[in-house]
Parts: C-alpha cells; sequence; structure tokens
C-alpha cells in the first residue's frame, strides 16, 4: 500500500503536476490522521469497554457480599431485639419464670452478639472507576461509604450483669464440652444448689438488679437500632448496585457441604465436599453422598467467611438457609441427594433408595 502511494507521488512529480502533488500530499496527511483519530477512538472504546466489564465483575461480587452483609446485620438485629424483650418480661413478669431457669437466661444475656466479619472490603479494591463517568463514580463512593460505615462500628457494651451475677458468686452455665453449638448442659442437677435459685429470684425483686437489668435493656435498643442501620444501608446499596447493573445477580463459588456425618469438620482436618452447580440463574447447587447420623453445614471456598445452617429449632430434611446458622442435624444415616438453594435459601435431604 505504501509502495503504491509512493509511486503516485513520483508520476505526479515527474510530470511537472506540483500543485496536484501538493493536494494530493495533503489528502494523504489526512487520510493517515483519520486513520490514527478512528484507530486511537477504537483503542479508547476498548478501554472503556473493559474498564466497564471489569467495573461490573467487581459490582456483581460486592452485591453478592452486601447481601450476605445485610443479612448478617438483620440477625444481629434481632438478637438484640429478642433480649430486649426477654429484659421486659424478666422487670414486668418476675415471679413468672421458675427459679430453675434464671440462671441460664441471665447470663444469656451478657453475651454480646458475635461480630460480623465482611469480605466487602477486599472486593473493594478492585472497584476501578472511569473518573469522566459520573454514575459509576457516585456508585463506587456510596458503595465506599457503606463499607466504611460496617467496618468502623463497635457494638456497645454492657457488663454489669455479669458482674453483678460473679459478684453474687453465681457460676457461668455449664456448656457442652465437645459441642458448645449445642448450649447449656443442664444434665447435672446439682450444678446449680437450691440456695443459688433462691438467691436469684430475691435479685430478681431488687432494685440493684432491676437497674442493672435496665441499663443492659437500653444497650441492646441502642445496638438493635445500629444493626438495623447497617442492614437497611446494605439494601440500599443493593438496589443501587442493581439500576446501575440490572443483570446483576448474586454469585457464590466452590459451595460444599461439611460435618460429622461425612469425615468430620475443621478440628480432625477435614475439608468440605463439592458441591455441583445444577442451575446458574437460580444458584443451586446439589450433591449425592452418604451421610452419618451426625451434624453438617454448608460453606464456599472452604472457608466459614460465607456458610449456612438452621436457625433455632433443627429442622430436617428440608428448611431454610441461615447465614451463620447452626449445624444441621442428621437424625438417620443414608445415601442422600442434597440440595442447596442459595436464591430462595433453601436446603432440602433427599434420602435415595439402598
Amino acid at each position: 500500500m505504501i509502495k503504491f502511494f509512493r509511486k503516485i507521488r513520483q508520476r505526479l512529480l515527474s510530470d511537472n503536476k506540483l500543485s496536484k502533488y501538493l493536494l494530493y500530499a495533503i489528502g494523504e496527511v489526512l487520510l493517515i490522521m483519520i486513520g490514527i483519530f478512528m484507530a486511537l477512538q477504537l483503542q479508547n472504546w476498548n478501554q472503556k469497554r473493559q474498564q466497564e466489564l471489569q467495573f461490573k465483575a467487581t459490582l456483581e461480587q460486592l452485591y453478592t457480599t452486601i447481601k450476605y452483609d445485610s443479612e448478617a446485620f438483620f440477625r444481629q438485629s434481632k438478637n438484640f431485639e429478642f433480649d430486649a424483650k426477654e429484659i421486659d418480661s424478666l422487670l414486668d413478669f418476675p415471679d413468672n419464670y421458675q427459679e430453675e431457669n434464671l440462671p441460664y437466661i441471665l447470663f444469656s444475656l451478657t453475651y454480646d452478639v458475635e461480630a460480623h466479619s465482611s469480605e466487602s472490603a477486599y472486593y473493594l479494591e478492585d472497584l476501578t472507576y472511569n473518573p469522566k463517568d459520573q454514575q459509576q463514580k457516585e456508585l463506587a463512593k456510596e458503595v465506599l461509604n457503606y463499607i466504611n460505615r460496617i467496618t468502623n462500628y463497635t457494638d456497645k457494651v454492657d457488663n454489669s450483669l455479669k458482674e453483678m451475677l460473679q459478684a453474687a458468686d453465681i457460676a457461668h452455665p455449664k456448656v457442652h464440652f465437645q459441642d458448645g453449638q449445642t448450649g447449656w448442659d443442664d444434665s447435672d442437677q446439682s450444678y446449680y444448689s437450691d440456695e443459688d435459685f433462691k438467691k436469684l429470684k430475691e435479685m430478681l425483686h431488687s432494685k440493684k438488679l432491676r437497674t442493672v437489668l435496665r441499663s443492659v435493656r437500653t444497650t441492646k435498643v441502642y445496638n438493635n437500632y445500629d444493626a438495623l442501620n447497617r442492614h437497611t444501608d446494605g439494601l440500599s446499596i443493593r438496589e443501587m448496585i442493581k439500576d446501575y447493573y440490572p443483570e446483576v445477580k448474586v454469585i457464590y463459588k466452590d459451595v460444599g457441604i461439611i460435618g460429622t456425618s461425612i469425615d468430620g469438620f475443621d478440628d480432625v482436618g477435614a475439608k468440605s465436599t463439592p458441591m455441583i452447580l445444577t442451575d446458574e440463574i437460580e444458584n443451586i447447587w446439589e450433591v449425592t453422598l452418604q451421610l452419618k447420623v451426625g451434624r453438617v453445614k454448608f460453606r464456599c471456598r472452604d472457608s466459614w467467611a460465607q456458610n449456612w445452617g438452621v436457625r433455632g429449632q433443627e429442622v430436617f430434611p428440608e428448611g431454610k438457609a441461615v447465614h451463620d446458622g447452626r449445624d444441621i442435624n442428621i437424625p438417620e444415616a443414608g445415601n442422600y441427594r442434597v440440595i442447596l438453594n442459595l436464591t430462595d435459601n433453601q436446603y432440602r435431604f433427599q434420602k435415595l433408595d439402598d
């Protein structure tokens, strides 16, 4: 092509057609400039497209982790609300409580809600936006503000109830040595004496304990309010992401199942048994395997950062999969098809014929 243009220029010069040569030269320069301009535009378009794809990919990760955050904060809120209502009941109806239950109820109110460790900050490092794109810039700013709020908060703590119970020589309830998750071990009827029960009953009517309970209740209410705000903040950010990127969806990777019904938990070096993604749209994971009588949970990437169990009463063979929930009891050994739907947060254990 260059040879072709050179021959044209040489012929025009040899024919003494200088004016035509100059016009041609100017046209050739313009053509080259237009070509360079188009190449730069194409390059810029490709760069912008790649940046947009990366921005959306990171948003999808954040959309998932913020969903997990929001649900965790909602559970925290419910726990604080439950404790506050329990204190109201103790203050209003102290005589309705059986003496033998008081140590467990009062000590349960001394526990702080487990702090939530968010993965959202990790993905924030990859959220590079186009400074010329105002919509991307505003969205990135809102996501950053949200993550700063949820990572820099500290729940209020009131240890006055625990200190008062310890000062009265009331022992902390006994827990199961091998499985603290199952709650108090009340099988030892001699663990608390009749004197302990009587002392707690009298304390419950005393001005001192009732004042302490009111103080603890105030702390629980404030923490409930803060947790609920973090929950609604997460919902708001996810709506903003959805507005910008309507096709965004929740994504989970490397989902597996682990527990004593298989090879044990981490304490014996066990790893999660991988599950297969059978429906990418609905986020449904499945696996068929032999299960022993025991307990299991679901988790991602062989990590407890994202895990699912049950809340409260054990539910089998199907139920709601709860983030950071308790272990799922497997009451009967057998060959099972296990289905976990992470869109509806539902699980099902379908026993197969032997």
